[in-house]
């Protein structure tokens, strides 16, 4: 049983500008999933065919370098807050590995079923592209604030 509601999805950073039609058409396309702590969502890598919304819980989203040294890119612990949004662009293949740090809960939205209501209704793909791009716009700035303190604390000195 989906217990996710419009207004509840009408809350979520990636939702808030679309209207109620558009919520439930995103709402038919979905499922509540829940994982354990630990477990894995999806890999770096992996094909990206699911949106996800955390409903409650932590993910822990990490790269894995060139020299497989894993560090961590964000916490997602806020309620409404969308993670796996390479499912909605080429290449489709998820950046990060999405890891639950604690029992989690989370909103999976088929992503070809996004595509398409994007293609069929512009407006709705334009908000929807939008909010992506402050997500991902905000999300830089947290990591480059997060280097810029590491290197304060080590204080990089020359030999």
């Amino acid at each position: 049983m989906n217990m996710v509601t419009t207004d509840w999805l009408k809350k979520t950073e990636l939702f808030q500008d679309l209207d109620e039609t558009q919520l439930n058409i995103l709402l038919s396309h979905s499922k509540v999933e829940t994982f354990s702590e630990g477990k894995i969502i999806f890999r770096q890598g992996d094909e990206a065919i699911h949106l996800y919304i955390l409903i409650e819980g932590a993910v822990d989203l990490t790269v894995k370098t060139e020299e497989k040294i894993d560090f961590m890119t964000s916490k997602i612990d806020k309620e409404g807050a969308v993670f796996g949004s390479p499912s909605l662009m080429e290449p489709y293949r998820y950046n990060v590995t999405a890891t639950c740090l604690k029992p989690s809960k989370v909103l999976a939205i088929e992503a070809d079923h996004i595509k398409k209501d994007m293609e069929n209704d512009p407006r709705m793909g334009m908000e929807i592209m939008k909010e992506l791009a402050t997500i991902y716009f905000n999300r830089l700035n947290e990591l480059r604030s997060g280097v810029s303190n590491l290197v304060k604390i080590f204080k990089f000195k020359k030999p």
